[in-house]
């Protein structure tokens, strides 16, 4: 392996770690045929896999920055390793953290996992280009598109905070909607945070299901096979993950209300 392999490599793992990148660089330079086989279209359960056998590929004398416990981008973002084990991180992470800071952390997670889903939904559409699987093809791009950049924004802001210590507008980063505003005096602050509570655990419940075949988290991954239940599942998945993140733009602005 030469220099410049080498730096390709160390390139990656300190940088976004874009999975399909992984997996291109892992083809080119490993020799084991079975995870060459497995890793492709695999990201959200071989993404720290991924990352971990691309840095033993690198010789011993040469030190890349730490491997994080997982691959996605952004190094200091909590990283996701399954669908739901960090859409509690704002109540489980740092409490000393400000709560702009924990709000980024949280919401990156969430996009990542609606981006890992219609990335998911896309490599299900038929490859021919008949109408309605090309306006299809393109709504799907359009969202990954959106849902990128917002991950990108949020990346920078804590990327400043972290190497900065300046802390983004809140009000900027995470604006109130105001259609949403005009029906949070419905209901308070409370009866909100109990129905994002229970819907966060509904989600945790659909993404087991998703993972291990079960309702509860097993200690093997057993991934629901490819088909209509599965297709029906993500779609769930997505449709409650976009309910929270309305629920907590209604908290958010009806706590700066009062």
């Amino acid at each position: 392996m030469t220099q410049s392999d080498i730096d390709t490599i160390k390139a990656w793992l300190i940088s976004g770690r874009d999975y399909n990148n992984g997996v291109a660089i892992y083809e080119k330079y490993s020799r084991n045929s079975s995870l060459k086989r497995i890793f492709p279209g695999k990201e959200t359960r071989f993404a720290f896999k991924l990352a971990y056998e691309l840095k033993k590929l690198i010789p011993s004398d040469i030190k890349p920055e730490p491997l994080k416990s997982v691959a996605p981008k952004p190094s200091g973002l909590k990283p996701v390793i399954t669908g739901s084990v960090y859409l509690d991180a704002i109540s489980n992470d740092d409490p000393n953290l400000p709560k702009v800071i924990r709000q980024i952390i949280s919401e990156y997670s969430t996009v990542y996992n609606q981006r890992s889903i219609a990335h998911h939904s896309l490599k299900k559409i038929a490859p021919d280009n008949r109408t309605d699987n090309v306006e299809s093809r393109r709504i799907i791009v359009e969202q990954i598109s959106e849902l990128s950049d917002r991950m990108e924004e949020l990346y920078q802001a804590h990327q400043i905070w972290l190497n900065d210590k300046i802390l983004p507008e809140e009000i900027r980063l995470f604006p109130p909607d105001e259609p949403i505003l005009a029906d949070v005096e419905k209901e308070t602050a409370g009866e909100l945070a109990r129905k994002r509570l229970n819907l966060m655990k509904t989600l945790s419940k659909d993404y087991n299901l998703l993972n291990f075949c079960s309702i509860a988290k097993q200690p093997v991954m057993n991934e629901m096979r490819d088909g209509p239940k599965r297709i029906a599942l993500e779609k769930r998945i997505l449709t409650k993950s976009n309910k929270i993140k309305e629920l907590t733009a209604k908290i958010n602005g009806l706590n700066k209300v009062n």
